[in-house]
C-alpha cells in the first residue's frame, strides 16, 4: 500500500512538472528598439532569415523578428526555433543581431519541416548598414538613403534595392541582385550564377559575374564589367569626356547603348563573334576589331570578347 502510495505521489509530481513547464513555442515574435546614432553601424548576421530593411526618419533603430515553424517533430520545431531566434549585442557605435551557432552539427528531421523567419529593420539615414545570409534573401527600400556605402553579402539569397542606398556592395554566389527607385552613386555587384539588374542608374558600376547577365540602365559615368557567359547590356543617360568603360566576356554578348555624338577612343576585339557599331571607326579588321580615335579627349572604350558579339548603338 504504501508503495503504490509512492508511486501515485511520484506520477502526480511528474504531471505537475509536465504542466507547469512553460512549452517550446512554434513560433516567435517579438520586437525591440535601439538608440540610433550618426554613423552607427547595424550588422546583421542570421544565416537563412530573410531581412526586410526601411530607411525612414526615427530616432531609434527598431528591429521585429518573425518565426515560424511546423514540423513531424516537435523537437524539431523547437530546435529550429532555438537555432535561429537571433541574440542582440548593442552598444553606442555597433548593434550586432546575428543567430546562434550551428555548430558542425546541422537539424536532421525524420518527416517534414517548414520554416519562415523574417527580420524586419526601420533604420534612420544617418546610420550604416551591413547584412551577411546564407539563404536568406535581403530586401532595403527608403526614400533618403543611408550614410556610407551598403554591404551585402548572401550566399544564395536575392539581394532587392529599391531605394534607401547610394552606394551598395552586393556579393551574391547564386542569388540575383536587382536595383531600383534613385541613382546610385557607386554599385559594386560580385555574383557567380546571379544576375545583376539595375533600372535606377549609377554614376560608377562593378560588375563581376561568371554565368549571370548584366543589364545596366540609366548609367552616368563609368562601367567596368567582367564575365565568363554572361551577357552584358548597358545603357547610358550621358558620357562625359574622359569616363572608362571596360568590358571583357567569354562567350556573352555585349551591348551598349551610348548617347548620339558621344566621342569615343579605344578598341573594340572580339575573337569569333561579330562587331556591329552606329559609331565609325578609325580602322576595322573583319568586322571583328574596330579602332577608335576621336579629336581631343573622349570617352575611353575597351571591349574584349571570344566567342559574343558586340553592338555598339546611339541612342537619341
Amino acid at each position: 500500500m504504501r508503495r503504490l502510495s509512492l508511486i501515485l505521489a511520484l506520477s502526480a509530481v511528474l504531471v505537475l512538472v509536465a504542466c507547469t513547464r512553460p512549452a517550446t513555442p512554434n513560433s516567435v515574435h517579438e520586437s525591440k528598439t535601439f538608440p540610433a546614432a550618426a554613423g552607427k553601424l547595424v550588422r546583421f548576421d542570421v544565416r537563412s532569415l530573410d531581412v526586410h530593411v526601411k530607411v525612414a526618419e526615427a530616432s531609434t533603430i527598431s528591429v521585429t523578428v518573425d518565426l515560424q515553424g511546423r514540423s513531424s517533430s516537435r523537437a524539431a520545431t523547437r530546435r529550429w526555433i532555438e537555432r535561429n531566434t537571433p541574440v542582440f549585442e548593442d552598444s553606442e557605435s555597433v548593434l550586432e543581431v546575428r543567430v546562434p551557432s550551428v555548430g558542425r552539427r546541422g537539424l536532421v528531421v525524420v518527416g517534414f519541416i517548414h520554416t519562415e523567419g523574417r527580420l524586419e529593420l526601420v533604420i534612420p539615414p544617418s546610420c550604416r548598414l551591413e547584412v551577411r545570409t546564407s539563404s536568406g534573401d535581403v530586401t532595403v527600400e527608403g526614400e533618403a538613403p543611408l550614410a556610407g556605402p551598403v554591404r551585402i553579402d548572401t550566399t544564395s539569397g536575392d539581394v532587392t534595392v529599391r531605394g534607401g542606398v547610394r552606394e551598395l556592395i552586393a556579393d551574391t554566389s547564386s542569388g540575383d541582385v536587382r536595383v531600383s527607385g534613385q541613382a546610385l552613386a557607386v554599385l559594386e555587384a560580385d555574383t557567380a550564377s546571379g544576375d545583376v539588374t539595375l533600372e535606377g542608374g549609377s554614376e560608377r558600376v562593378i560588375v563581376d559575374t561568371s554565368s549571370g547577365d548584366a543589364r545596366l540602365e540609366k548609367l552616368t559615368g563609368d562601367l567596368s564589367a567582367d564575365t565568363s557567359s554572361g551577357t552584358v547590356s548597358a545603357s547610358w543617360e550621358h558620357l562625359v569626356a574622359g569616363n572608362k568603360i571596360r568590358v571583357s566576356t567569354s562567350s556573352g554578348d555585349v551591348r551598349l547603348r551610348l548617347p548620339q555624338g558621344t566621342p569615343l577612343g579605344g578598341e573594340v576585339n572580339t575573337t569569333s563573334g561579330r562587331v556591329h557599331s552606329d559609331f565609325s571607326p578609325t580602322s576595322e579588321k573583319h568586322g571583328r576589331m574596330m579602332s577608335f580615335v576621336a579629336p581631343g579627349t573622349s570617352v575611353d572604350v575597351e571591349v574584349r570578347t571570344s566567342s559574343g558579339d558586340v553592338n555598339l548603338r546611339a541612342r537619341s
